[in-house]
């Protein structure tokens, strides 16, 4: 839960058409310990057991001669890669702040989940390149080899992807590992019907097919991790946050006249900033620690804010800031 850190001045009440900004700002504290250590050791397990498969889908795939198998092994290796790059990340994250990084390293773990989707793309770039080859030129594949290793990789997959699954919703860091290991749970499970294909049918050629399909799933399960990645990183509101509500919230309180120059956005994940020009009576600015303390709480207990930064003014006249949202007027009807 955020904590107030300071107080809001105590100046006396403005003369007619002067401008004055009073400041409250909240931040959590102990920001997502609890969250950060869990993910930390579902990482940690996640990459001890993709290491170890890894090495047993190598050999594999090399001796049954299967792209499939051979291409699930790369994914398991981007996998490893992916991993231990989140760990990496979760750590640099965790440094303090400082005066040239206000915010710490913490947006770190965002840029690792970026790195972490595009590399899928790479991968599946590969694959598709592997299996253009191979059509003009159908190797032999040993498929009770493929159906083996490829049921292992399943079971493995399945393990791994439940371990990071709780952790992955409540970091982006975390869910670019666990999109990682998603797409090659669906790897495996083409290795296994490629391997059943070749068995019952002899169908060499399924053995491309599916390792085209494995590409397409890459692609397919990145996008959404690129698009959460991008949307943070170009400072967008964040996609849980109802502004124009909280906008209403604040307009409600007494002595509060408006909001303007209203900005939402996220530090990295679980972790959400807001700033805000709020309006008000000269009542209230006589007396900002109330109507303050009230704001504050609704940003942070009522939408889960955790760093907020509330500017007091008596009028718009001399904000220079041209960046007002438009917002409907209040319904009290629709707040209830």
């Amino acid at each position: 839960m955020a904590k107030d850190e300071t107080e809001p001045s105590s100046e006396p009440s403005p003369t007619s058409g002067e401008d004055r900004s009073v400041h409250a700002h909240a931040i959590a504290g102990g920001h997502d310990h609890a969250h950060r250590d869990a993910s930390r050791r579902s990482l940690s397990v996640a990459l001890v057991l993709t290491i170890s498969y890894l090495l047993v889908e190598l050999v594999g795939g090399l001796t049954a001669n299967s792209l499939a198998l051979l291409a699930d092994a790369g994914h398991l290796l981007t996998d490893a890669a992916a991993i231990c790059l989140a760990l990496f990340a979760m750590w640099i994250s965790g440094r303090p702040a400082s005066i040239q990084r206000t915010f710490g390293f913490q947006r770190t773990e965002i840029l690792a989940a970026l790195l972490n989707a595009l590399s899928l793309w790479l991968i599946a770039a590969w694959v598709f390149f592997e299996a253009s080859q191979r059509f003009g030129d159908t190797p032999s594949v040993q498929g009770v080899i493929t159906l083996g290793v490829g049921a292992g990789g399943l079971l493995v997959n399945l393990i791994v992807a439940w371990v990071l699954h709780r952790s992955a919703g409540e970091s982006l860091n975390v869910e670019g590992a666990f999109v990682h290991v998603l797409g090659d749970l669906l790897g495996s499970a083409a290795v296994v019907i490629s391997g059943v294909l070749i068995i019952t049918l002899g169908w060499d050629i399924a053995d491309p097919i599916l390792g085209i399909v494995i590409g397409v799933l890459i692609l397919a399960t990145s996008a959404r991790l690129l698009w959460k990645v991008i949307h943070v990183l170009m400072e967008g509101t964040p996609t849980h946050l109802d502004l124009h509500r909280l906008c209403q919230r604040m307009e409600q309180l007494d002595g509060v006249t408006g909001v303007h120059d209203i900005h939402a956005w996220s530090i990295t994940t679980g972790y959400d900033a807001l700033s805000a020009h709020v309006t008000a009576e000269s009542s209230a600015l006589g007396n900002p620690g109330p109507v303050l303390r009230q704001l504050r709480n609704i940003a942070s207990k009522e939408f889960g804010i955790a760093h907020v930064t509330i500017q007091l003014e008596d009028s718009l006249t001399g904000c220079l800031e041209n960046h007002h949202i438009e917002h409907p007027s209040i319904n009290s009807d629709s707040l209830d």
